[in-house]
């Protein structure tokens, strides 16, 4: 059978299961991504289930596309129509067809929390609360979010936020209901509601799926399993694939008792364990297996090196006296391995939390070092993207939120003052704010304001035909882009930038998503329905760069942000108490332990660790401790350097000496005469 080729016993024994609640566990590295497309594969092919009928629910689009991909070139057109997405594509799938139930108009808006914010600002102008002036906008809607999905924890304590968060939970509820848009959170709060409210949907909804499965298990929150739970209440045809030693998203949400649960939760469960790892040396995961045993609260597993077996090397532990040394410490350790034959993208340095990451990063521009940081800010969240998804969103699903945040950017003369009479002229007919801007007229708008109004409603209507009228060897990404600079977004950019460098990058970014769009299109059709789909894959943060080859950098990026992926060569820096676990951040020590667990599981070859005697906190330096996750690692498994660095043997000194005695030689010698 060719599913099963090149699989582990294990591997095959889930790839083989048909019916009923499977739950994989499987450890880092050992082929989770195979095990799916190949289960997957096989259903189509030995129809147990058709293509249409498997649902496979992912956290990132990315994962999606590459299962969809994988299966696609076994089985051509059989696969096609397999559905593969995260929750949120799944939601938005669920309100788009049933859109009339849920009370939206076909081509209703998503609004992410940039948006959320804004009209939260809004509604807090009316409310008048004795206790405070001020609050954080941020952690108003955090706490809305909990209390709308039940996640808010139950208190005595009664504060000004909580008084808030008490009045705006229905308004905020009722706004977005009025603008006809739905946030991230409704986007998996409406379909349930909608499974409740119409049986006959959620009926239809578990006769479209005889096969669920759900990979990242461990990341669920109690909203997606109640999502999970409701599609497959018919069947219990239920696989998910998950690893509750890499569950590290506790923070934003995420419960692992939904893993560890599992097999009581779902009758006749069956459970295999993936244990077989296929990414690491011998030596790391000795010292992976030690430090995760310490967490109780577990499944356990005992991951074993299947490929790499030994190499003979210990995972190493470097001291340093301050972060600045660790900081040069960094630089040597890559200078030390490329001598040794490797390239700078074998190298990832890996760190608890961002600020360690600023002090590394300068160390690294001053020695020349090329890198690139990873889970910075989003290029969702660059504020040149959201002007463009405005403009794209107010010309295919009109909504107030997205036509105030365009109305005068760039500046047309539409002012505050306009924008008042609009607003009050709307809630004075009743009519959305959308509307108002069409009877400026009536609402007693100065005529050079409305015209403005007028044309900047033309232009929104015709922006996607323009767009896809682009000339041969153009582009409609290009277009877009050349269609913005004419309006004078442009300039607006580099008005508002501090230099002329950053006003660069910051058209740089308009430019990107030009090159998203024409990469999004190519691989779709070129038509107004893509572009519809474009919006929608935007909003959901779907990773549409493409899969271009990865640059010749050295990696920097947060443990939370190393998930998923694997290196050579991994440095992690800062094993320290306070730092990890964290002081502020880890109040969960299982969690924290698992996050070290993760950092340790991407290295392939060689780990190196290091830690300082003291660090700088609160602008005071202090004496620092190792972390308890190191001290309850056996000594034998790591090689300490007390000193800070590894001895050099004969060859590499000889071999420094010349290549200092060569750059001397290169300096000292002057340049020949013309």
């Amino acid at each position: 059978m060719e599913w099963l080729k090149g699989l582990n016993p294990e591997q095959q024994k889930a790839v083989k299961h048909n019916y009923g609640p499977l739950l994989i566990l499987a450890g880092a590295g050992s082929g989770k991504t195979t095990v799916l497309v190949s289960r997957t594969g096989r259903l189509v092919s030995e129809r147990v289930a058709q293509a249409q009928e498997i649902c496979v629910l992912t956290f990132t689009n990315k994962a999606a596309r590459e299962l969809k991909h994988r299966v696609g070139v076994k089985l051509g057109n059989t696969g096609k129509n397999l559905w593969a997405g995260t929750f949120h594509s799944f939601g938005l799938q669920i309100l788009r067809r049933f859109h009339k139930h849920a009370a939206l108009s076909p081509y209703f808006g998503i609004v992410d929390q940039s948006d959320c914010n804004a009209i939260l600002k809004d509604l807090m102008k009316d409310i008048k609360n004795s206790g405070k002036d001020k609050f954080d906008v941020d952690k108003i809607l955090t706490m809305i979010n909990d209390k709308r999905t039940g996640l808010a924890p139950q208190t005595e304590a009664f504060d000004e936020y909580h008084e808030m968060v008490e009045v705006l939970t229905p308004k905020f509820a009722k706004r977005l209901e009025h603008l006809g848009v739905v946030d991230f959170e409704g986007l998996l709060i409406k379909p349930l509601q909608l499974f409740r409210e119409h049986p006959d949907i959620l009926e239809k909804v578990q006769g479209m799926f005889s096969q669920v499965m759900v990979d990242e298990f461990q990341d669920t929150n109690r909203l997606q399993m109640d999502l999970i739970h409701q599609i497959v209440k018919s069947h219990n045809n239920l696989t998910v694939v998950g690893d509750d030693d890499q569950s590290i998203y506790g923070w934003r949400g995420a419960e692992v008792k939904n893993i560890l649960n599992f097999p009581q939760e779902f009758k006749n469960c069956e459970v295999i364990k993936l244990e077989r790892n296929y990414r690491s040396s011998a030596e790391i995961l000795a010292v992976a297996n030690a430090a995760i045993s310490k967490n109780k609260n577990r499944h356990g597993k005992i991951l074993r090196a299947e490929i790499a077996q030994s190499t003979g090397v210990l995972p190493e532990m470097f001291l340093l006296e301050r972060e600045e040394d660790e900081c040069e410490f960094v630089v040597s350790e890559i200078q030390h391995f490329m001598r040794q034959g490797h390239s700078y993208k074998d190298f990832a340095v890996l760190y608890r939390s961002n600020t360690q990451g600023g002090l590394i990063e300068s160390s690294l521009r001053r020695a020349n070092v090329p890198y690139h940081i990873s889970g910075g800010t989003s290029i969702f969240d660059r504020r040149e993207i959201k002007d463009l998804m405005a403009y794209l969103k107010q010309s295919l699903a009109p909504n107030e939120v997205s036509l105030r945040r365009i109305i005068n950017v760039p500046s047309r003369g539409i002012g505050d003052t306009t924008i008042e009479k609009l607003s009050e002229f709307a809630l004075k007919k009743r009519i959305n704010f959308v509307d108002a801007c069409r009877f400026w007229r009536e609402a007693e708008v100065q005529e050079k304001a409305g015209l403005a109004i007028d044309d900047l409603m033309k232009f929104i209507e015709d922006l996607p035909k323009n767009i896809l009228d682009f000339n041969v060897g153009s582009s409609p990404g290009a277009k877009m882009v050349q269609i913005f600079a004419d309006i004078g977004y442009r300039e607006y950019v580099y008005g508002t930038a501090a230099d002329p460098t950053s006003a660069e990058k910051k058209w740089m970014v308009v430019e990107i998503l030009g090159r998203i769009l024409d990469a999004y299109l190519g691989r779709r059709s070129y038509d107004v329905e893509s572009i519809k789909s474009f919006i929608d894959s935007m909003l959901l943060r779907d990773d549409m760069s493409g899969e271009e080859e990865e640059p010749n950098k050295v990696q920097l990026m947060t443990l939370h942000a190393s998930k998923g992926l694997e290196f050579p060569i991994v440095i992690l820096a800062g094993i320290e108490e306070d730092l990890l676990p964290h002081k502020n951040l880890g109040s969960d020590i299982d969690e924290e332990r698992r996050l070290f667990y993760v950092g340790v599981t991407r290295a392939k070859k060689r780990l190196v660790m290091s830690r300082c005697q003291q660090r700088k906190k609160n602008g005071v330096v202090r004496p620092s401790a190792p972390s308890r996750f190191l001290l309850e690692i056996p000594k034998e498994l790591y090689t300490e350097f007390p000193l800070g660095a590894r001895p050099v043997s004969g060859q590499e000194r000889e071999d420094l000496v010349s290549s200092f005695l060569a750059k001397l030689d290169s300096k000292l010698t002057p340049p020949p005469k013309k």
